[in-house]
């Protein structure tokens, strides 16, 4: 700071120091950015999964000191600023497509890249890995919950069937000779894999020197977590059926993962610490530039990107649109079959929905039945991929599995992933959920975000919605698909069900 003359007022200096200059940044981008900053933290707050993501921030800052001892004078403020212009860029493509972690993957992005601005690219590159770290402020992961409860229910009949135990899978349910049992969302790990991953990152860094043993430990920190969680779920699969349901199915079973996880934990320390390196000596940010140089010109073209991006989203994005719903919704057209009544005991979640309707289809002996969701518009509250728009109720129905399927539908003929449904009276569905926009079908929800968000970039928002389409089964699921194949085979193109709508 000897370089700021000493005849600068207080406030002046202050000011133009690295940090009240980084300060100002973050400042300015959870400010502008409010609703993205919002979502992350009621999520820290609401979700159990994710409450961790208060601590990560005062983790990274300890993280820095720890190991570090910067200078504050900033050099080669560029990678800074690229940084927050691709963060703001990346936010107008999460807050077109409607995909909250994406922005929030912005957010933090953006937040990295004044860092930047503040202390420098040799900043960027001391503080790499602390940096990094800020990723886990964002709440990911529950994308992966479906493969997780798989994996579970793989390791789970793997280790019963090497005890000769009879056991048999629905999905995500296991029946063994005791009774029933059900690898929920809760139990597939997500919780402990995202904990285990946090605290090696935090190991790695502090016991291990070079990138590759830092990644190295954190890869094996998953495996270990995913492998540990499958065999605590066995365990208490197996307890409970050696003791005939008396024991591992009440507030034992919470009581036993925990103990289980808590030597684990340690076994992972201790396997870090047995490959260790040596201390290195504190790294220094080499820079000659003085402190205050151009500091609060730097902060406030980082604050012009952030808020550049925020004025074309209001204009553009978010822009409001009037657009009427039709008084009630058509449903399709399919040769062969009769329309009646849609099912009383299943009907898809669809609460955000402008308009919906159902009906159940029979030609013979094949019953389907089918759920439309219509949107005058993608927005806020109103999203047309959302997890609230599925083809199960958590009253009733729940999802126990998916699989994959080729089923012939408004003209092509494409893998579809198949969701496995269970609900009351043991009774069994398969559904198939097809979205559409403007006069384009889309099955992967990510295609359906992107052709969301190219639309809003350009000022277009175009009507929307979702299709699905189910069917019982008893047995086995292709059963189902192959009934929703006649089915889909028969039914009307979605353009002549479109023009329909568009007359209402």
């Amino acid at each position: 700071m000897a370089a700021i003359t000493t005849d600068m007022p207080f406030a002046s200096r202050l000011a133009a120091t690295p940090m009240a200059c980084f300060g100002g940044i973050v400042a300015a981008a959870v400010a502008l950015w409010g609703p993205t900053a919002v979502d992350m933290a009621t999520l820290w707050a609401m979700s159990s999964s994710y409450h961790y993501g208060i601590f990560v921030a005062p983790i990274a800052a300890w993280m820095i000191v720890a190991k570090s001892a910067p200078s504050p004078a900033p050099a080669n403020r560029l990678p800074g600023f690229l940084i927050i212009a691709f963060g703001a860029a990346l936010w107008l493509l999460g807050r077109a497509g409607g995909i909250a972690l994406v922005e929030q993957f912005a957010l933090i992005t953006a937040l990295i890249g004044g860092a930047g601005v503040a202390f420098g690219g040799g900043a960027l590159r001391a503080w790499a890995y602390p940096l990094a770290f800020l990723y886990f402020m964002v709440p990911f992961g529950e994308a992966i919950v479906p493969g997780l409860q798989t994996i579970t229910v793989q390791i789970i009949v793997v280790l019963l069937g090497a005890l000769s135990m009879p056991v048999t899978i629905d999905g995500y349910l296991i029946q063994t000779p005791a009774g029933a049992f059900e690898v929920a969302e809760a139990c597939a790990g997500f919780r402990f894999l995202v904990s285990a991953t946090m605290i090696a990152a935090v190991f790695s860094y502090v016991s291990f020197q070079s990138w590759r043993k830092r990644i190295g430990f954190l890869l094996f920190a998953s495996l270990v977590a995913i492998l540990a969680n499958g065999l605590r779920a066995f365990l208490l699969v197996l307890i409970a059926t050696l003791t005939n349901m008396q024991w591992a199915v009440g507030p034992d079973h919470l009581l036993i993962g925990w103990i289980f996880y808590a030597l684990l934990f340690l076994v992972l320390v201790a396997v870090g610490r047995r490959y260790a390196d040596a201390p290195a000596p504190q790294q220094s940010v080499d820079t000659h530039h003085t402190a205050g140089a151009g500091a609060i010109p730097a902060m406030l073209a980082a604050i012009a990107i952030i808020a550049a991006a925020t004025v074309y989203a209001s204009a553009v994005v978010d822009r409001s649109i009037d657009k009427v719903a039709p008084v009630s919704l058509s449903l399709f057209n399919a040769p062969g079959w009769r329309i009646l009544p849609p099912a009383q005991n299943w009907r898809a979640e669809l609460r955000q929905a402008d308009r919906t309707a159902g009906a159940t289809y029979m030609s013979g002996d094949n019953t389907v039945y089918l759920s439309l969701g219509y949107f005058t518009h993608d927005r806020k509250g109103g999203e047309i991929v959302n997890y609230n728009n599925r083809a199960w109720s958590g009253a009733y129905w729940r999802r126990i599995g998916t699989r994959d399927a080729v089923i012939y539908l408004f003209g092509t003929s494409k893998t579809r992933r198949i969701d496995i449904l269970a609900g009351p009276e043991r009774r069994r569905l398969a559904a198939v959920t097809v979205f559409w926009l403007g006069n384009e079908v889309f099955v992967e929800r990510w295609r359906m975000k992107l052709a969301q968000a190219k639309a809003k970039l350009t000022g277009r928002n175009p009507s929307g919605g979702l299709v699905i389409i189910a069917a019982s089964y008893n047995r086995d699921p292709a059963e189902a698909v192959a009934v929703m194949r006649n089915f889909t085979s028969d039914l009307e193109p979605l353009g002549a069900w479109l023009s329909r709508i568009e007359q209402r």
